[in-house]
């Protein structure tokens, strides 16, 4: 079954651009957020048993690595942000403005920074597709990643969409929208 183009004209806005590296770094692994809070969990607990007990008596490696836990999480998150920061400065320029994307049976296209100027992705190129509760994000091996807010699109374009990304991805298509 011939699946149509599938045209969304979305704004641009710093937030889909935080939610793509945010996505992307911790919530693309299920197992990423709930080790990082299961692992800082135990770390506080930890470091509150040690301080109840007295740091002197209970100066050890289970301390350390809590701390070191903690340390490592906090990293994490300020890498993430850092570059969530980073990659919306460079998009300054582009923030709301209205682009335009296409999927069709032969590629997606995404409008460029100039109207008119067009970027083809070919499905060869794609790595992985989501569907979440309010975003469709696409990635590509180029690095590439569209990410499509729902908002900009109606029922018939979000199911039109997910059948064509399951067509394409197979097995690299998640659906986590419900």
């Amino acid at each position: 079954m011939e699946i149509g183009k599938i045209v969304i004209k979305k704004k641009i806005e710093a937030k889909d651009y935080r939610f793509a590296i945010y996505f992307n770094v911790i919530f693309r692994n299920r197992i990423m957020p709930a080790a990082m809070a299961a692992a800082g969990i135990l770390s506080i607990m930890e470091i509150i048993y040690c301080a109840l007990t007295g740091f002197a008596k209970n100066l050890n490696y289970t301390l350390l690595s809590a701390v070191l836990i903690l340390g490592f999480i906090g990293f994490i998150l300020y890498k993430t942000e850092k570059t969530a920061k980073r990659a919306v400065k460079k998009a300054e320029g582009m923030i709301g403005q209205e682009r335009t994307v296409i999927f069709s049976e032969k590629n997606v296209t995404a409008e460029g920074t100039e109207k008119g100027d067009y970027t083809p992705m070919e499905w060869d190129s794609l790595s992985k597709a989501y569907e979440l509760k309010q975003y469709f994000i696409v990635f590509f091996a180029d690095p590439k990643t569209i990410v499509i807010p729902k908002e900009y699109m109606d029922y018939d374009q979000m199911r039109e969409l997910t059948k064509l990304l399951q067509k394409k991805a197979g097995k690299n298509f998640i659906n986590r929208s419900k």
